[in-house]
């Protein structure tokens, strides 16, 4: 249960309606996580622009990205973020081996050195466990200026969204997939 009241359509402002019947929907009804940040429907509105604009710029393919948005979510412990996120890693091509392996990946063969590199970079953002300026030119050797931006900024922004997530209790729509995916 949210510690929000779900927004509905019928009390969204008619002048922002575009943007609720734009969301993404599971069963017809919008993501829950749209419906808390729903409450203030010019944040939703900003919220989903910047979300859809590091999706298209980061400089990250889709299987990148989802790889980078879900080592966010085990950092985060992030339980939504992570159903959500295994769904549309799965979409885009990535292997259930190589999300799984994401709890652990350092030990793992199954990452690239330039995905080792990111999820390097993106674990010394959240934990701050690493000297980030190592971590930096490591990045730099795989990714231009860039993505960097765009892979610090993604993170960034799936770190404030787990935190909101897990701030304001944000339901799952279903049963979690688990974090070795033991739900499927």
């Amino acid at each position: 249960m949210s510690r929000l009241p779900a927004m509905t359509r019928g009390r969204f402002p008619d002048e922002l309606g575009y943007v609720w019947d734009r969301l993404p929907t599971v069963g017809g009804e919008p993501l829950n996580v749209y419906k808390a940040i729903g409450n203030n429907p010019p944040l939703l509105r900003a919220y989903l622009r910047l979300g859809d604009g590091l999706w298209k710029e980061c400089g990250l393919d889709l299987k990148r990205r989802e790889l980078a948005i879900l080592r966010v979510a085990v950092l985060q412990h992030s339980t939504y973020e992570w159903h959500q996120h295994v769904r549309i890693a799965r979409e885009a091509g990535v292997e259930d081996a190589r999300i799984r392996e994401l709890r652990h990946w350092r030990p793992s063969a199954l990452y690239s050195p330039a995905e080792r590199a990111m999820l390097a970079y993106v674990d010394a953002l959240a934990t701050s466990d690493h000297a980030l300026a190592e971590v930096h030119a490591a990045l730099a050797e795989h990714f231009p200026a860039s993505t960097i931006v765009g892979i610090n900024l993604l993170a960034g922004y799936y770190m404030m969204t787990a935190r909101f997530l897990g701030a304001m209790e944000v339901a799952l729509e279903g049963p979690f997939v688990g974090w070795e995916l033991e739900g499927d």
